[in-house]
């Protein structure tokens, strides 16, 4: 009975040291994961942001392969109409999760747009 006992609590402290190295595993890949996130993105400004991801399909606010910006401002008044449609995307135009545009910088770009207008 000593015996079997024995081997019991070796078996658990075993599971228990090996559970543990596991936990500090998945925490350790957690941690790179949200360092790796938060090294694509550099809080950029509205014009960076427009050049690095918009201008090939809108070069300079201008039709291109997606339409001219020109009247987005009569388009999307409101601003967070504009950042859902650039968080979803639109026809062949991909959506921006944060991980690509954080929110920050969603702001930037917004406020970017909206002087396209006028430039």
């Amino acid at each position: 009975m000593k015996r079997e006992i024995a081997v019991i609590s070796l078996l658990f402290c075993l599971w228990s040291c090996s559970l543990s190295e596991e936990i500090k595993h998945i925490e350790a890949s957690k941690e790179y994961e949200e360092q790796q996130e938060a090294s694509r993105t550099a809080d950029l400004t509205g014009e960076q942001i427009f050049i690095r991801s918009c201008n090939t399909c809108h070069p300079g606010g201008k039709a291109g392969l997606g339409p001219s910006l020109a009247e987005i401002n009569q388009k999307y008044e409101d601003d967070n109409v504009l950042k859902l449609l650039i968080r979803q995307g639109k026809g062949i135009m991909p959506g921006q999760p944060p991980n690509i545009i954080n929110d920050n910088e969603l702001d930037h770009l917004v406020a970017y747009l909206r002087t396209l207008e006028t430039k």
